[in-house]
């Protein structure tokens, strides 16, 4: 009996010290299953700011062109209204900086799509440069605007041309107005005198603010390549410098013969009142050209152009690109757009209708119509080419412009539109990291 009960002991004593190790044991790990792969939706989202008429046009045929290559791709195309400023700051920056960038969107390359390089919520583009062979075809200033730190991060869809007086011709010739002859500012300004005794009282014709920003712009290439370049590069920091003086004071004199409830009246319905004969001249890019088209005037017969009084060597340009941001819902047919962006067959779609001309040297010229012919034989024969203010000056710096050329068309004071540029360039100094050289 003693002996069974040391043996009953010694098993109660073994299964405790079991029962201890089992208890500092880590548990068992459960079974688990990968989870599984979503599929991609067969979608593509894309955003721009194209809303008038001729720009709903020409960005439908891009689509077009799209879907008849893709046809099974459910495609929102989303325009905001509004222009580039708030088109960026509004909508797309809070939206690529949540993670709910759409597959494409539509910009200015340079500083303008700066902030989404430098948030990282870019990719690349250089695969869709090589396998495209855009370098072939795409001349060398296109090129250069369209990289950071020597990587593509936008593809070009057309170019245009910001430093074009658009005029009525039947209110030219009733006038006697030789518009070939309009190559200063001084033989412009005669002319809308001209009008005006006439009875044309508002000779130029004015849109909303972006627009008088866009006129100025035009009016500081004026002033000769050195000064734009100097302030590109923010230079610009004297109240005094004569060259700016200069260029205010020419503005405040073009702001005399436009009308008055210019601030409420949009860039196209500007355009509409030279096409109706309510006023003769227009400063606009050749965006411009797509409103005369879609209303069936024709160019050299109905309208035509001329560029901004002395510029006549230079072309400012806008040029309109499409980027790829990261961590799209659909990056097949991000790629896939971005491909027909660049296309041939894209660009000869959509530039005919937009009023620009292509970023490609290859296009089928016949398509285009006798101003963009012209534009297109500028484009190879100009000496200068100049980038516009969102390419070319920081965000920083342009959003405060605004406001300044905001004030200075109401109360039209060179002295202080001047000192507050100057101020407005040393406080952005360090955002100006891009050192353009244009002479």
């Amino acid at each position: 009996m003693r002996k069974e009960m040391i043996i009953l002991l010694s098993l109660v004593i073994f299964s405790m010290f079991l029962l201890g190790c089992a208890s500092n044991a880590p548990p068992p790990v459960p079974e688990t299953k990968e989870p599984a792969q979503k599929a991609e939706v067969n979608a593509l989202a894309i955003y721009h700011w194209w809303t008038s008429s001729s720009e709903a046009s020409a960005v439908n045929a891009l689509v077009d062109v799209f879907s008849k290559e893709y046809p099974n791709v459910a495609i929102m195309s989303a325009p905001v209204k509004g222009g580039n400023v708030d088109f960026h700051a509004v909508v797309l920056q809070p939206m690529v900086l949540n993670g709910e960038a759409p597959d494409s969107f539509q910009g200015h390359p340079g500083y303008e799509v700066k902030p989404y390089y430098d948030s990282e919520t870019l990719e690349t583009v250089d695969d869709i440069w090589a396998s495209e062979n855009l370098e072939e075809v795409i001349p060398k200033v296109i090129q250069d605007i369209n990289k950071f730190k020597g990587n593509y991060y936008s593809i070009p869809i057309g170019i245009h041309r910001n430093n074009v007086v658009w005029y009525n011709k039947k209110l030219l010739d009733e006038n006697g107005i030789d518009p070939t002859k309009l190559t200063d500012w001084d033989s412009f300004f005669a002319a809308c005198d001209k009008l005006r005794e006439a009875g044309i009282q508002d000779p130029i014709v004015q849109g909303e603010a972006w627009t008088a920003i866009h006129v100025f712009e035009t009016i500081l290439g004026s002033q000769g390549p050195q000064f734009y370049e100097d302030w590109m590069n923010g230079k610009i920091t004297s109240a005094d410098d004569p060259r700016m003086i200069s260029a205010l004071e020419t503005f405040k004199r073009f702001l005399s013969y436009t009308n008055a409830d210019s601030a409420t009246v949009g860039w196209n319905d500007a355009v509409g009142r030279v096409i109706k004969g309510e006023g003769a001249f227009n400063v606009m890019g050749d965006w411009a050209n797509g409103e005369f088209k879609i209303v069936g005037m024709k160019y050299n017969l109905d309208y035509g152009t001329f560029p901004v009084p002395g510029t006549t060597d230079e072309y400012i340009m806008s040029v309109d690109t499409f980027v790829r941001p990261r961590g799209t819902a659909h990056p097949t047919n991000s790629i896939r757009w971005l491909e027909v962006v660049a296309s041939k067959a894209g660009q000869d779609a959509f530039n005919p209708k937009k009023g620009s001309i292509s970023a490609r040297i290859d296009s089928d010229i016949s398509l285009y119509d006798d101003y963009q012919k012209a534009a297109i034989q500028d484009f190879k024969s100009v000496k200068y080419y100049f980038p516009s203010r969102g390419t070319g000056i920081p965000a920083s710096y342009v959003s405060e412009l605004n406001n300044i050329m905001s004030v200075f068309v109401e109360d039209k004071d060179s002295s202080k539109a001047a000192k507050a540029m100057a101020e407005l360039t040393k406080q952005t100094s360090s955002d100006f990291i891009t050192v353009w050289s244009f002479t």
